[in-house]
């Protein structure tokens, strides 16, 4: 007997709201059924772009559809609390978009929500589901390159990504630490085995110089048992530069390293055992829509909410990445390395 598809209500109708719903065209599990924004001609054109039949204006009325059993939130970042929030207490299961929010405090909210209303709460940390970095953390779970001793993440945005977007600035969203850098912050924890002891950064806008947007950061990790990480992240490429969000990962183990690059996509590993390559495509179009890790992404999300399972990326993960882009922050003014206090 076939499976009734997931219905989908998507808030927000801007890049990260229409690739969403792109990549649940391609989905059989679910349906995007209902877009919504806060004026009438941005979500009629998300929703007749994505090929979804209706839109609206009225979040709360879109939680009260029966036909809807989660929501993406792909708002700007400023908003992700409450419309995760609202969504929890209509007992809407919720795939957030990274970064989870701006505070501790927030993000405390935002779970305590979920849990008390039995719903799951998911963070788009979409990397984690790109398959080189899937098949970097099962190697290194599996003891290929031995233990991770050093990381290095980078990730490089053109400058064209912020222009039209008036609320990305440092008040709304805190730079680039905090609205790009959770992904490397998050890909860090998790391919390293956990949070770092103590996060040290330097920072500035340095090219852009038109927008209030800290452009340009470098963070360095320790962890626990003496093992280090360096993350470089920049809005500043040139608008001409063809190949979207440029990023690469290395991790070296005392056994051997790993190498990712997204542009080429093939995860590269070096062990004494030899030289091998798994190559992958990270988002193409399908016919019915975008393929690949962002696919993957949803696919896993729905996948949770039909099996009441636990998100790869928690609402956990979420608020230590944010924690670990503050402890950044507050590094690059105050000159000192800041401890990260975890459970």
């Amino acid at each position: 007997m076939p499976v009734e598809p997931l219905g989908i209500g998507i808030i927000g109708g801007g890049k990260a709201g229409r690739n969403f719903a792109m990549a649940l065209r391609s989905c059989a599990g679910a349906e995007v059924r209902l877009f919504c924004t806060r004026s009438e001609g941005s979500a009629r054109a998300a929703a007749e772009s994505c090929g979804v039949a209706d839109w609206t204006t009225d979040y709360p009325a879109m939680l009260r559809r029966p036909d809807i059993q989660a929501i993406i939130v792909a708002t700007p970042d400023e908003f992700h609390c409450e419309h995760t929030v609202l969504a929890a207490q209509a007992r809407k299961h919720v795939l957030c978009e990274k970064p989870m929010c701006r505070t501790p405090e927030e993000a405390d909210r935002m779970i305590g929500e979920a849990r008390e209303n039995g719903v799951i709460l998911m963070v788009g940390f979409t990397e984690r589901y790109s398959h080189p970095c899937a098949e970097a953390k099962r190697r290194i779970d599996a003891g290929e390159i031995g233990t991770p001793r050093m990381m290095f993440a980078r990730r490089c945005h053109p400058l064209s990504v912020l222009r039209g977007r008036a609320w990305v600035n440092d008040d709304e969203t805190g730079g680039v630490l905090n609205y790009a850098g959770p992904h490397n912050i998050d890909l860090v924890c998790w391919l390293m085995g956990g949070a770092p002891e103590r996060v040290y950064g330097e920072m500035g806008q340095l090219i852009l110089k038109d927008q209030n947007f800290t452009d340009c950061a470098v963070m360095t990790f320790k962890f626990s048992n003496g093992s280090i990480a360096a993350l470089y992240e920049t809005f500043a490429y040139p608008g001409t530069y063809p190949h979207g969000v440029d990023r690469n990962i290395e991790i070296l183990g005392d056994r051997g390293v790993l190498h990712v690059d997204f542009m080429s996509q093939p995860l590269k590993v070096f062990t004494d055992a030899g030289y091998q390559v798994a190559d992958s495509v990270t988002w193409p179009m399908g016919e019915r829509g975008i393929q690949g890790t962002l696919l993957a992404e949803v696919e896993h999300f729905i996948g949770c909410v039909r099996e009441g399972k636990s998100p790869l990326t928690t609402g956990e993960d979420g608020k230590l990445a944010m924690k670990i882009a503050l402890a950044a922050r507050e590094a690059a003014s105050t000159g000192k390395a800041i401890p990260i206090q975890t459970p």
